[in-house]
Parts: C-alpha cells; sequence; structure tokens
C-alpha cells in the first residue's frame, strides 16, 4: 500500500483561514481525512505545527498553549489518519543522508522526517517546501498550492 503525508507547513495553512494558501491547503487535509487508511503523519509534524501555532513570527496573534496543543491533539487523534515516529531501525537511511558531503546541515530535521515517513511507507509527501525533501527517497514531492513537484 502507497502512502501519502503531510508537512507541518500544510497543516499550519490548513487552519489558518486567513492565507491565500489555505483554499487548497484544507482541501488536501480533507481529502486525507475521506482516505484515512491511505495517509500517515510523523509525530514531528505536529510537534513542529504545535511550535508555529504558537509563534508570533508566524501568527500575528499565537494560539495559547492549551489552544495549540488542543488542535495538535484534534489532528492526531480524532481526524482518522493513521501517525508514526522515528524509530531506531529509521537510523541507516537517515544516516545514509547525513554523511553525503554536501548534505546542508540546516535540514538535519527534514532528513529524520524524511527517514522517518520512508520507513513508514509514504511514498508521496505534500509540503510548500519541495526543494527541501527532493532525492530523499519520496517518489512524489508535490507543492499542493501550485500543484509543482
Amino acid at each position: 500500500m502507497s502512502l501519502s503525508s503531510l508537512d507541518s507547513n500544510v497543516l499550519l495553512y490548513a487552519a489558518k483561514e486567513d492565507c491565500a494558501e489555505h483554499q487548497s491547503c484544507r482541501a488536501l487535509l480533507e481529502q486525507a481525512v475521506a482516505q484515512a487508511d491511505l495517509w500517515i503523519i510523523a509525530d514531528q509534524v505536529f510537534l513542529e505545527l504545535y511550535k508555529a501555532l504558537r509563534n508570533p513570527k508566524v501568527l500575528s496573534v499565537p494560539l495559547t498553549a492549551p489552544d495549540a496543543a488542543s488542535h495538535i491533539r484534534t489532528l492526531r487523534e480524532e481526524l482518522g489518519v493513521m501517525h508514526c515516529c522515528y524509530t531506531p531501525e529509521c537510523w541507516t537511511s537517515l544516516l545514509a543522508n547525513l554523511e553525503k558531503v554536501d548534505f546542508p546541515y540546516q535540514r538535519t530535521h527534514d532528513a529524520v522526517l524524511a527517514a522517518t515517513l520512508i520507513h513508514h511507507g509514504v511514498k508521496t509527501f505534500y509540503t510548500r517546501n519541495t526543494k527541501d525533501f527532493q532525492h530523499v527517497g519520496f517518489d512524489q514531492v508535490i507543492n499542493p498550492v501550485d500543484g509543482c513537484h
């Protein structure tokens, strides 16, 4: 079974009704919920979303800790989409990326996320930051706003 996943930026735009990306990201989230057995989201994504929802540089009115926690709890526990987390079995593929001579240290967290999702069967990854996830092992990396690969 081929799984798809969402990045934290997609979930942020799906929640942020006043941004241009909202409609397409919200529609993708609704698609994930409608086909929950074909979607999985890493716990790391929920934690990144929590941080973004609380950040005044991201939201003009950031959420309180309880509200941000409630939002990610709803996404993780009530939508029916599967979730996963980093396991020791992800280490070998993660290290293979980290060892590359030209690997930029700033993408370490993205590499952990990619290794986690690929280990759990994700073939298609939706993110606004497609360049950060190219050539790490996904069959497709798609920007849900403009449909670019």
